[in-house]
């Protein structure tokens, strides 16, 4: 049965765990994430909302409460939320179920279980494959093994344009992904790292651009804080700023060309998009699309400390064609920031088995 699309708005992320488990079960997956503001005075006095899209297999139904038979719906305990049928455009639903055929893949091996028991998926381990010494390795010990396989990803690693940032990076997002925390990090690293004295432009377009945040940090790192595009540096004067946008749909058309358009004036070196790392792989998916769209050279990928598996990084590290500037984790401006991306994700993909020789054999 094809799957159904279902659109409701709540409170907060935890209220729509609890929606999407006492609504569809184990049957739904996350599709989208927005944030919504209220209308009229509404925005002044109500925090703002979380739109969710979620994908379900098959027609819903009520899950039985506490193994004594089905819930009514009428007296359910769901938290009351608008759900209304979705369907969303078919290009976009295609694009998300897209990927790298399979057939060259095989799993037979012991150490390609391992693997993809550890996130790796099966278009990464299919290039791995194509190793000539691939079948070599698949017959050692796990303890020499594991530090072939970290050499094998630096070689792809190291496949990946490496596009300089020059001196205008504007960090544009989905709503809800990160992206003004992680423009924060980033002017930490250039004052505390590199001596360095970047500004931070914050632009509303025909939405509002909300929060203080950007505005209190710049104030407490003396970088230059900016509300307006004529008062930003002249390009080429040898400080680097930063440009936030606001956040956006992925699937709103006119919001991605507003977006769009108000970076051309810019004169962007640079465009970093931010992405949820703990998004379904087929919502990151989606959100590579829309970065090609706007002419991304970077990525950048946030909430990595809600990864189960880090092992699902590679399929986007190795694939996107963009250069890693960095990962966050946390969702506040203090969490930690890695620029090694590298060393980060492969550290965390072998925490069993083999970590340390995985990490001498790669650096070598």
């Amino acid at each position: 049965m094809s799957e159904q699309r279902y659109r409701f708005v709540v409170g907060s992320a935890e209220e729509a765990v609890s929606v999407l488990r006492q609504r569809f079960g184990s049957r739904a997956r996350v599709v989208s994430v927005r944030q919504v503001e209220g209308k009229g005075l509404a925005r002044f006095l109500q925090s703002p909302k979380l739109e969710v899209i979620a994908a379900v297999g098959e027609a819903p139904a009520p899950v039985p409460a506490h193994g004594n038979g089905p819930v009514s719906p009428q007296h359910d305990s769901v938290p009351q939320a608008r759900t209304i049928v979705t369907e969303m455009p078919r290009q976009a639903a295609q694009s998300l179920d897209h990927g790298v055929s399979e057939s060259s893949y095989s799993s037979s091996s012991r150490l390609c279980r391992l693997l993809e028991a550890g996130g790796i998926s099966k278009q990464v381990l299919s290039r791995l494959q194509m190793y000539p010494a691939w079948s070599t390795i698949e017959g050692m010990p796990f303890a020499r093994s594991l530090p072939e396989v970290g050499g094998f990803l630096r070689a792809e690693f190291r496949t990946i344009p490496r596009r300089p940032l020059g001196d205008r990076v504007a960090f544009v997002g989905p709503a809800g992904s990160g992206k003004t925390t992680a423009l924060c990090k980033r002017l930490a690293m250039d004052v505390f790292m590199r001596g360095q004295k970047p500004a931070a432009l914050k632009l509303d377009l025909d939405r509002a651009n909300p929060g203080d945040a950007l505005s209190v940090f710049c104030e407490a790192l003396g970088a230059t804080y900016i509300r307006a595009a004529v008062e930003a540096p002249t390009p080429g004067h040898g400080r680097t700023l930063y440009i936030d946008l606001p956040g956006f749909g992925l699937w709103a058309e006119d919001e991605l060309v507003e977006i769009r358009s108000a970076l051309t004036p810019l004169f962007t070196t640079a465009r970093a998009i931010v992405i949820n790392a703990a998004y379904d792989p087929s919502l990151i998916r989606r959100c590579f699309e829309v970065g090609a769209r706007l002419e991304c050279t970077h990525v950048v990928f946030t909430h990595l400390d809600e990864l189960q598996h880090w092992g699902k990084m590679w399929d986007f590290l190795l694939r996107s064609g963009l250069t890693p500037m960095f990962l966050s984790t946390g969702q506040n401006i203090a969490g930690d920031c890695e620029e090694n991306v590298f060393e980060a994700v492969l550290s965390r993909t072998f925490s069993g088995v083999g970590l340390e020789s995985a990490n001498q054999a790669a650096s070598a």
